[in-house]
């Protein structure tokens, strides 16, 4: 068994089975992930902006200008990148790029 010493906090702790000992309990936090653009207004999925400045996209003979309208973003896990399409093409842009209409 494990050493207790007297400042423990026992409303966290519980009891573990397989280690057949007391344990602090995990909390479970939902995070929420925010996607903001280059304004810092929280863009969601299904959002319209615009290019805040020309980009070049890799892979793809496309050069994207500023003030092109991007339809129907998709956020995702990472709150730095979008997902948009251009052509039938899917492409991540950084939301430093972007500002939401």
């Amino acid at each position: 068994m494990g050493e207790y010493n007297n400042g423990e906090d026992w409303d966290n702790m519980e009891w573990d089975e397989e280690l057949g000992d007391f344990v602090c309990k995990q909390k479970e936090e939902e995070i929420a992930i925010v996607t903001k653009d280059s304004n810092g207004v929280v863009l969601e999925t299904g959002d319209t902006v615009i290019l805040t400045r020309d980009l070049d996209v890799k892979g793809v003979a496309i050069s994207m200008k500023r003030g092109d309208k991007l339809k129907k973003i998709r956020t995702g896990d990472d709150p730095e990148l979008i997902e948009c399409k251009i052509g039938k093409k899917g492409v991540y842009i950084k939301t430093c790029f972007v500002k939401k209409v």
